[in-house]
């Protein structure tokens, strides 16, 4: 079974990691924590229910690229945009996002994943490259671990529609 499939989109470059890194550093009271058994993952919305946050231009790469993306008709407006940070040598234990199968209609785009994988059950473990973009089956149990010692860093785009899904898996 496949349960991750690289999409077919442009890949985001030109991201300033040690950038991503001090903002998460400095403004860690500022990042949410997604999972209550995951206290070392943590994310910050750009885009929530389609409102900007104000820390959104402080980051133009993604600016750039999800304006490009939306503006060439790969994907409709965005609902959700946010930054995930995964801490060095932690993980994210077995769990499910949703509770239907097939894949979820966001998408996770590597920024920062060297020495990392997502692994599904009953299925392998899948290493993202950098820049590029991913459809997940969420409703699958999976895991995520970073065996790094750097921040796993990866940004998930929620757009108000699911993606057109012939043309943009890779």
């Amino acid at each position: 079974m496949i349960n991750c499939k690289q999409l077919k989109l442009p890949p985001l470059e030109g991201i300033n990691i040690h950038k991503l890194i001090h903002f998460f550093k400095l403004g860690n009271h500022l990042f949410s924590e997604r999972y209550k058994d995951a206290p070392h993952w943590k994310s910050f919305d750009l885009i929530k229910n389609t409102g900007y946050s104000p820390m959104f231009k402080h980051f133009p790469e993604i600016v750039k690229w999800s304006e490009m993306l939306q503006k060439k008709g790969y994907i409709s407006k965005i609902m959700n945009l946010y930054i995930s940070v995964l801490a060095p040598r932690q993980q994210i234990p077995w769990h499910v996002d949703m509770n239907r199968l097939g894949f979820n209609k966001a998408f996770i785009t590597a920024l920062h994943t060297d020495d990392s994988f997502i692994e599904f059950k009953d299925d392998k473990k899948y290493f993202y490259k950098k820049g590029l973009s991913y459809a997940l089956q969420t409703g699958v149990e999976h895991r995520i671990i970073n065996m790094s010692n750097d921040y796993r860093i990866t940004l998930c785009t929620l757009p108000l529609k699911e993606l057109k899904d012939d043309p943009m898996v890779a």
